[in-house]
């Protein structure tokens, strides 16, 4: 996780090995891979595996690697700095509460995510939910809950009493589950608390106008869910907004658990 923060390196791979098909005759393989890609061959071939994925097999046998695509290219980080970052997380007194703590755990799974994402609209929307993976639920005044209280009695009293027909029954059951659902603050006020309380207590001047931006954020979100698109500059400022806020709330959240 360090590694990530630090290095935008996502640890996440494929690291289960594929299964190795062995041929029944080996020189008849290598005739045949020659025949097929009009290339020499030299010696036996025992099986084959596809280059992009893990193999594991015997030393003695051997093996060719297949490999196809569209041409690519990659940005590498210099060995030295990522053992360096993976050091220096490493060394932390409690590094190893972190797999403790579930909800900081998805939150980085879906950071992570952000970086190999394809499209503006999934890398958004991937950063937001990293926020609403760490928020957590705070119960609205006691005014309100007693409202709330009321208006599910009287949904309770309406299925218990009338005769109803299925829509009505449905409705006004998810109506008392939603009901339920509202005896805590909204998702959006969620991510301000969240913002606004951990930046404070890393004592960032910012915190103020930093949870004021995510409760934009959030507001974006819900269009692009709702209505399918935002303006393509809105969608890159919020991405732009969004990646290094959700960054320093992980740095400060990682930094209070591991120290």
């Amino acid at each position: 996780m360090w590694l990530l923060l630090n290095r935008e390196l996502s640890t996440t791979s494929i690291l289960e090995p594929q299964p190795v098909a062995y041929a029944e005759d080996p020189n008849k393989a290598a005739e045949n891979l020659s025949k097929n890609f009009g290339l020499p061959i030299d010696g036996p071939v025992d099986g084959l595996i596809d280059g992009s994925r893990p193999a594991v097999y015997p030393t003695s046998k051997r093996l060719r690697t297949l490999t196809a695509g569209d041409v690519s290219f990659k940005l590498t980080t210099p060995r030295t700095s990522a053992l360096a970052a993976l050091a220096e997380g490493s060394s932390f007194p409690r590094s190893d509460q972190l797999i403790r703590d579930d909800k900081l755990r998805v939150a980085f799974e879906l950071y992570g995510a952000y970086f190999t994402e394809s499209s503006n609209n999934a890398r958004f929307l991937t950063l937001v939910m990293s926020l609403e993976a760490m928020a957590i639920g705070t119960a609205r005044p006691t005014l309100v809950l007693e409202l709330l209280d009321s208006w599910k009695k009287q949904v309770e009293q309406i299925l218990s009493e009338r005769q109803l027909s299925p829509e009505e029954v449905a409705s006004l059951e998810s109506l008392n589950r939603e009901l339920l659902f509202r005896r805590e603050d909204s998702i959006r006020r969620q991510i301000y608390n969240l913002v606004l309380s951990t930046l404070q207590s890393a004592n960032d001047a910012d915190a103020e106008r930093l949870a004021q931006r995510a409760k934009r954020l959030y507001d974006l979100r819900s269009e692009l869910v709702h209505e399918g698109r935002l303006p393509e500059e809105t969608l890159t400022m919020a991405v732009s907004d969004a990646k290094p806020l959700v960054q320093r709330l992980l740095r400060v959240r990682y930094l209070a658990c591991v120290s």
